[in-house]
């Protein structure tokens, strides 16, 4: 399971860089930031709870830049038709859902990395299809955690 996560986290690094610009100071459109009242405990606790509720995977949650970040990826399963339509290639880019949880000037953050970074690095009809389904529901679960 280690091996898988740091694969997903080497995944979406490369991912991310392609599509930054190299100057890239404050997040872009293909982040989308939050603040919250919770802990960085409670906050990965709603993100757990809140997948699982939904029926979707919560696919690990483990600690990166000297325990300052908490990485977390889940799954929505249903588009997954979708997403493969593309090609099995594809797969690099698994799971669509990454989430960081970490302080920030004091407030505990949640930031998200867009679904869209997969239709910009695989554009196929059935990936905009599955982003466009996804990304909804993503943004609801984002605002419904960090409250």
């Amino acid at each position: 399971m280690h091996k898988i996560a740091l694969k997903l986290v080497a995944a979406v690094t490369i991912a991310v860089n392609l599509i930054t610009p190299l100057h890239a100071g404050a997040p872009s459109d293909m982040f989308w930031v939050r603040a919250s009242k919770k802990s960085p405990e409670e906050l990965v606790g709603a993100i757990k709870a809140y997948t699982e509720n939904n029926k979707w995977l919560y696919l690990a949650e483990f600690k990166i830049k000297g325990g300052q970040v908490t990485a977390v990826k889940i799954c929505f399963p249903a588009i997954a038709a979708d997403i493969f339509a593309a090609g099995l290639h594809v797969a690099a880019m698994m799971p669509c859902g990454n989430l960081a949880v970490y302080v920030d000037g004091g407030k505990t953050t949640v930031s998200m990395l867009n679904p869209k970074f997969m239709s910009v690095l695989a554009p196929h009809e059935r990936m905009e299809k599955a982003v466009s389904d996804v990304t909804p529901l993503f943004q609801q679960m984002l605002e419904t955690v960090s409250k």
